[in-house]
């Protein structure tokens, strides 16, 4: 049996042998050394001054003082003494100035090289990748973290017609996607069973609009939980959507209408009967217990102005009540509120149209004489003139009014009041300076 290990060099204890415990220790003080092996420096051949017990060199070509005739072996301090090991071909220490791994070769030694990690084809982090997962990462979280100020993740495709897409799935089965598949147009999809898919919403590459289920799909789609699109409910809209049923019509928003006349009409109650125009109509609602309890429809004469609305409770609608305004009233000149449709103030030199516009020619004939041309005739219901009064309410005018149907022309004659049985007419008179005759027409007719 030999006497020392092969590759070590560990001295064995020996059958009778004395003073074992010696051979033990000088077995135990080499693995010390060698064991886990880290060297203070590399091709030394100057011994340092003070070396620290346990410190290790790997000598060089030329070792000169205590190292002198030990080229190539290790130097290790111990016991106040130099202690010569030859290492093995396959020894690996710690250089501890660099930190850096060497491995014994025949003729010295040579870093031990880091696995190439360039060009692998593929990686599994705490489990396997394959053909088409090369990337595979088994954990319950992966974090990306930036180096500097921020981070990016690219997602590549070869051409427009790929995709390059996030895919969410459950047990392997897509329920969400987002990226762009087929396009360029950045889309989200969504599936409930990983075959039918929905495009949530979709983003066009030139121009960045939106699209998809997520929006309404029509101008007054009600669906709950959709986006509201401009335009749609009359929102950002120049006009809204058109009602064709009004008394069956129960969405919020803003929408359009026709009245009077036109062929579109809607169906239900009117808010103009008489008009002959477009109108505007808000709608809203308000929730009691979770039913619908009170609606209300606000509509607004546009052609021919006016404001009217109504309260649908119990579901049944209430009757529409038109409200006061500069668009259907005028201060006569006495300060009186009147009801308007079309008024006209005649002056002593022109005339004034406060409310719905008639677009009348005025001329004065003579004294107290004034025609008004293009006009409609007076109206048929409800007053027709009023005429200025004094502090104590007399007529300051007497007026006679004469109208040409086929000229469309209201001849207007103003006089001093006079007592004939009777107010009359006495000798022709202007109308007083910053007075007025009011006067109110028909709705004309288109």
């Amino acid at each position: 049996m030999p006497d020392a290990s092969e590759r070590l060099s560990l001295p064995y204890l020996m059958p009778a042998q004395a003073q074992k415990h010696v051979t033990h220790n000088e077995a135990l003080h080499r693995l010390d050394l060698l064991v886990q092996l880290a060297v203070e420096s590399f091709d030394a051949n100057t011994p340092p001054a003070l070396p620290q017990a346990g410190e290790i060199h790997a000598l060089g070509g030329v070792p000169t003082d205590a190292w002198a005739g030990h080229a190539g072996e290790l130097a290790a301090w111990t016991e106040g003494n130099w202690q010569f090991i030859e290492p093995q071909e396959g020894w690996q220490a710690l250089d501890k100035s660099t930190g850096t791994l060497r491995r014994r070769n025949v003729g010295g030694w040579s870093d031990v090289a880091l696995p190439d990690l360039t060009a692998l084809p593929g990686v599994g982090v705490n489990t396997s990748y394959d053909s088409a997962n090369r990337l595979a990462v088994s954990s319950n979280a992966t974090l990306l973290n930036h180096e500097g100020a921020g981070h990016q993740l690219k997602l590549n495709k070869a051409s427009t017609g790929d995709t390059v897409s996030l895919l969410f799935q459950t047990d392997w089965s897509g329920r969400a996607e987002m990226g762009t598949a087929g396009a360029d147009d950045f889309s989200i999809k969504v599936s409930a069973d990983g075959s039918v898919w929905s495009t949530a919403l979709a983003f066009d590459a030139t121009t960045g609009m939106a699209s998809g289920m997520a929006l309404t799909q029509t101008v007054d789609d009600a669906t709950v939980g959709r986006l509201i699109r401009v335009g749609d409910f009359g929102i950002g809209a120049d006009a809204g959507p058109l009602v064709t049923d009004l008394d069956a019509h129960q969405l919020s928003g803003n929408y359009s209408g026709y009245g009077g006349g036109h062929v579109q009409a809607p169906l239900g109650d009117n808010p103009f009967p008489t008009l002959d125009g477009v109108f505007g109509l808000h709608c809203g609602n308000s929730t009691l217990g979770g039913q619908n309890a009170y609606l209300w429809q606000i509509a607004i004469g546009i052609d021919t102005p006016g404001l009217a609305f109504r309260v649908r409770a119990n579901g049944v609608w209430g009757a529409w009540q038109g409200l006061w305004s500069g668009a259907n009233t005028t201060v006569d000149a006495n300060g009186f509120i009147k009801e308007a449709s079309p008024i006209l103030r005649l002056f002593s030199d022109t005339s004034e149209e406060p409310a719905v516009p008639l677009n009348a020619t005025f001329e004065r004939l003579a004294v107290g004489q004034y025609a008004l041309t293009g006009v409609p005739p007076l109206a048929s219901k409800g007053w027709q003139v009023e005429v200025p009064q004094d502090a104590n309410g007399n007529r300051l005018v007497y007026v006679d009014c004469d109208y040409d149907a086929k000229l469309g022309a209201l001849h207007v004659e103003t006089s001093k009041v006079i007592w004939q049985d009777g107010w009359a007419a006495g000798q022709p008179c202007d109308i007083p300076k910053g007075r007025w005759v009011d006067l109110r027409f028909d709705t004309p007719t288109r």
